[in-house]
Formats: structure tokens, C-alpha cells, sequence
């Protein structure tokens, strides 16, 4: 930019912004924010559509619905008062969405939000960092948790005074949402979500756990998980920046102290962000994502301040670096679509890690007053720094080929729900289709036993492909590979990824078979088969041999012999999704 344009372009948002502030009043948020104070939802939205009607860098737009029947709200501002994406990618910003409110218990996003967009439109220097930059703004995402209103339901956080529950209107965790969209709250952000495709993403949130100096601790995409060349950009430049961003701030940053059982000393583990969360949600699309993570044993009006410096890090540094942030998503959008494998599962690499100086309390376990015996005791009168091993690095446990095509059943309609909601182009077959293609066989799964997030749930699921030739019904979809949401199709189809539909039980029904013999019944052709087909004599034998047990289980040997027969149903425990090269 030269000289002269810069003193243009200062000289229009100095008008747009004296014009603003003549238009409307400033909120106090120093002051609320100090008394212990957060908005509530309906002040939020007052808040927003007051900003919106004065000035017209900012929009606010319903979008979506949500489980309590209220509508979802998009916030945008630009300093073009552009707001439609297409606009955005034309004049080559980038896009960073800012998530609040998905625990309306941890409020300090919605207030530093709030704050921050009030500075943008009444400051002109804060506005000009906009030049390359659009902010799409959920005000208050789980709207359903922060009507209930509470100030007992944080055990132990200080601060504010009122806050909403952590649940929403299902009582579901919506930060366990994002790949399974139980809610009416994930479908409205998934849509919202792919219109933008932004470049970064923050979803802010408060901390509890171990005790230290920290306000402000910081999860990221995992940089290995997010892979195709971002992982260096992250780890090198951008987490680097941010961390000297918040010490200039005087709001000094660690990494996410996931210690849970122990103490900060012994090593900081990192996160491997699944995609039913924000961050390993918004890496199925390549963005830079972010999860701010206040401690709630800090002061609210620190904890706010905080996440205000963080997201004003954030855009001080895209200002500084926004075609560097363009040029490494665009790459990796690139190696991604012509990947032809991909990974779906991982595991940290408890053989790799960095050092790091953490502040933290010193401590020691005492004898308990309720209980008498030891408890972890922190003394915040004693400050430390340990050198502590963090231990970020991941390692991918499971790689799949990915197919030109998955061939998916409209029976299914679920799964094709939320294919659509995540822009996933799909292709009706025209007619019923005979085709030939690699499914899956279900050989083990485990289940949890108690309900999580109201799914039981599978993992360690194992599969043997197998080749079918299947036909497919007029309707039915194919979901080709090369296209922008490859990534999400990939790990939301293959049935061993962390976060798949199978794992999520969308296809339990193949894990029961619905037909069945009557032992006295069947024993007559049983024995009959086993005379006309030697191998399924010698198919028995080994399998008695391999399972002892099996020898003295009539019923076992006879159900071996049923489902190898022409009684078998053949797609019992076969994954019905077909993969086609």
C-alpha cells in the first residue's frame, strides 16, 4: 500500500467512526465487566442490533435455529460493509469466526467480544487492522444453557455475579456436538460455519483443573492432526507470535494444562482434538482454530481483559501476516484434495516433547478437613517456575484409502442431513444401480456402558474390507472425494476414524442380524450341509480348534453353520456404504 492510499483509507474509517460515535453510546464494559458483571443474552443482542443500526461496518443476521426455538445470530463486520463471503474472498480477506457462549457458564467470551467490536467502530486504529480482515461473530451459541440463568452451577468460579448452564436446551455439550449435530444448534453453526470457510476460527471458553499463575491458557488445532503443511506454519509462526503478543499484553500464555489426577510438574500433555469439538471440527476445513481457555479461579474482569487480548492478538497478527495465512491454507486445501490417503485415527507420541518454563503454585498434600486423608493443597503465596516437558506431537495410528467416490444409501438420511448441512456435494442416482465397489466388514467394536452425550457409542472399531457388487436405489447418493469438504467426508464415512457416523451408532442397525433359526429345527439341515459341503466341515473344525469353548456350544457351531449357508443375511455386520475407486 502507498502512501497516499493509506491516508485515504485512514481518512474514511476517521469519518465512518466519529460518525459512529455520535450515533451510539459506548456500553460501559470496563465498568461491568469490574462490578463482576456479564450481559445477558437479550443484552448481548440489544447490544449487537444497537451497533448495527447506527453504524453500517456491522450487520447482525438470524441464521438458523436453535433447540429452544430462538433463532441463532450471525454478527459481521467489515469495514467495506461487505457481508456476504463472496465479497469477502473477492477483495482477498481473510475470515476469522468467533465463537461464544457454547457454555454460557464460561461468559468471558461474550463479553470480551462484545467489548472488542465497540473499541473497532469507535477507534480508528483499531479499525484500520480490519483492512484485510472479516469478523463473523456468533454472540451467544448455546442461547438455550444461557436462559438459565445461575450463580451456583461453576463450583468454585469466581466470577461474575450470573452465568448461564453448561447444557443446552437437550442438556447436551454442545462442544461434543459439532461432528454428530444432535442439535437444531450444530446444524445451524455447521451451515453457517462452511458458508464462510474462514481461515481462523477462536472458540472462547474458561478452564478449571490444576492451580497456577496463568489467566490465559490456549489450545490449538493439533498442529500434526491438521497436517498438509500447516502444522510447521502453526507451531513456528503463528503459536510463537500469539504467546509474545499476550507477554506484551501482560497477559502471559501457556499451553492447555490437560493435567487432570496430578500436577502441572510432572508434564503438560497435549490434546488431540477429535472433531466433535471446535477446534478438531474446524481443522476438517483447514482453519486455523483456536480455543482460548481462561482460568476460573482468576478474577472476571482479568479474564475478560484476557480474552480481549487474545482475539486482539489475533487480528494485530493476521493485519501483520494475512497473506501468509492465505497462502499456507490455500496450499494445504490443495495437498488435501489430492490426497489419496488420509489419516483418521491418532495417538500422542509420548516419545517426542518440548520443554517449557510453567509458572505455576507451589504445593502439597495435606490432611483433608471433610475426609481426613491427603489432598492436594495449592499455595498461591508461593510461586514457581518449573521446567515441565510438553508433550505435543501426534502420531496417526490409522491411514485409509480414500476412494473416488462413496456411494451412500438414502436410508440412511441422517447421514445425508448432515452432509448437506457441511456443503457436501452429493449426486442422486438416477436409476436402481447395480454397482461394484470395497465396503466394509464390522469384525470388532467395543461400546461404552454408560450413555455419553446421549449416544453409547463405539470405538476400537476394526474392519476387514471386502469386494461387493451392490445394487443401489434411485435416490441414493454419490458422495465423490474431489471436492472442498473431502476432508470431513473422509472421516465422517470411514467407520474406524475417532468421530465417524459408525462410531456415532448412525449404523447400528447392520450390527443386528433379523433373522434366526430354530435349533431343534435347523439341526437336521445342518448336519445335511455339512455332508454336501466339505469346507464348511473344515471351516467348523478350525474354528473349534482356534475356540475351545466353541466344541461344547451346540448352538454356536449351529449359528457357524446357518450364517455360511444361504440363510445367512449377507450384509449382517457389512457397513453399507461402498467405496468406489
Amino acid at each position: 500500500m502507498n502512501k497516499f492510499s493509506a491516508i485515504i483509507i485512514a481518512t474514511f474509517l476517521t469519518f465512518n467512526i466519529l460518525s459512529a460515535q455520535e450515533s451510539f453510546t459506548p456500553y460501559p464494559f470496563k465498568k461491568e465487566v469490574e462490578a463482576n458483571r456479564s450481559v445477558t443474552y437479550a443484552k448481548a443482542i440489544e447490544l449487537y442490533k444497537a451497533m448495527a443500526a447506527k453504524d453500517k461496518r456491522i450487520q447482525v443476521n438470524e441464521v438458523g435455529m436453535t433447540d429452544v426455538g430462538i433463532p441463532l445470530h450471525e454478527v459481521i463486520v467489515d469495514i467495506n460493509s461487505d457481508f456476504n463471503p463472496g465479497d469477502a474472498r473477492r477483495r482477498k480477506k481473510n475470515v476469522l469466526f468467533i465463537n461464544n457462549g457454547i457454555h454460557p457458564g464460561e461468559p468471558d467470551g461474550i463479553d470480551a467480544t462484545l467489548w472488542l467490536v465497540q473499541d473497532i467502530l469507535t477507534d480508528p486504529k483499531k479499525a484500520a487492522l480490519l483492512e484485510r480482515l472479516v469478523l463473523v461473530i456468533i454472540p451467544v451459541y448455546n442461547i438455550d444453557g444461557a436462559l438459565v440463568r445461575n450463580s451456583s452451577l461453576r463450583a468454585s468460579q469466581n466470577g461474575p455475579a450470573e452465568y448461564g448452564f453448561r447444557g443446552n436446551g437437550q442438556n447436551l455439550d454442545l462442544n461434543r456436538d459439532f461432528i454428530k449435530c444432535d442439535t437444531k444448534n450444530a446444524m445451524s453453526f455447521s451451515e453457517l460455519y462452511t458458508k464462510w470457510d474462514p481461515e481462523i476460527f477462536i472458540d472462547n471458553h474458561v478452564s478449571n483443573g490444576a492451580d497456577y499463575t496463568y489467566t490465559m491458557t490456549m489450545l490449538a488445532s493439533h498442529p500434526d492432526k491438521l497436517g498438509y503443511g500447516q502444522a510447521a506454519f502453526l507451531r513456528t509462526q503463528m503459536l510463537t507470535d500469539l504467546y509474545k503478543r499476550m507477554d506484551i499484553k501482560s497477559f502471559p500464555m501457556c499451553p492447555y494444562v490437560n493435567v487432570w489426577g496430578t500436577t502441572p510438574d510432572k508434564g503438560l500433555p497435549g490434546f488431540i482434538d477429535s472433531p466433535r469439538y471446535a477446534s478438531g471440527y474446524g481443522s476438517l476445513f483447514q482453519s486455523f482454530c483456536f480455543v482460548p481457555e481462561t482460568h476460573m479461579l482468576k478474577l472476571y474482569d482479568q479474564r475478560v481483559k484476557a480474552t480481549y487480548a487474545f482475539m486482539m492478538s489475533m487480528i494485530e497478527y493476521n493485519a501483520e501476516n494475512y497473506v501468509s495465512i492465505k497462502i499456507e491454507r490455500a496450499k494445504a486445501i490443495r495437498d488435501m484434495k489430492v490426497a489419496q490417503k488420509m489419516p483418521v485415527a491418532w495417538e500422542m507420541d509420548k516419545t517426542k516433547n518440548d520443554t517449557f518454563n510453567f509458572k505455576g503454585y507451589d504445593y502439597a498434600y495435606v490432611n483433608s478437613e471433610v475426609s481426613g486423608l491427603p489432598r492436594l493443597k495449592y499455595f498461591r503465596d508461593k510461586p514457581v517456575t518449573w521446567k515441565v516437558p510438553y508433550y505435543g506431537y501426534a502420531n496417526a495410528t490409522t491411514m485409509v484409502d480414500v476412494p473416488t467416490s462413496y456411494i451412500l444409501p438414502q436410508a440412511y438420511y441422517k447421514v445425508v442431513e448432515r452432509m448437506k448441512m457441511n456443503g457436501v456435494k452429493m449426486v442422486k442416482i438416477g436409476q436402481d444401480t447395480v454397482i461394484k465397489g470395497q465396503a466394509y466388514k464390522i469384525i470388532k467394536t467395543e461400546s461404552i456402558k454408560n450413555p455419553y452425550e446421549s449416544h453409547f457409542g463405539h470405538y476400537n472399531t476394526q474392519v476387514e474390507p471386502i469386494e461387493v457388487t451392490k445394487q443401489f436405489l434411485k435416490g441414493d447418493y454419490i458422495i465423490p472425494t474431489d471436492q472442498r469438504a473431502k476432508r470431513y467426508i473422509v472421516e465422517t464415512l470411514e467407520p474406524q476414524a475417532t468421530d465417524s457416523y459408525f462410531n456415532w451408532n448412525f449404523f447400528d442397525g447392520i450390527l443386528n442380524r433379523k433373522e434366526g433359526f430354530s435349533d431343534y429345527v435347523f439341526e437336521d439341515e445342518a448336519a445335511e450341509l455339512l455332508k454336501k459341503d466339505p469346507s464348511l466341515r473344515t471351516a467348523l473344525d478350525k474354528a473349534i480348534e482356534a475356540d475351545p469353548a466353541l466344541k461344547t456350544n451346540a448352538f454356536g457351531q449351529l449359528n457357524f453353520i446357518y450364517e455360511r449357508s444361504k440363510y445367512g443375511e449377507p450384509w449382517a455386520n457389512v457397513y453399507p456404504v461402498v467405496k468406489v475407486k
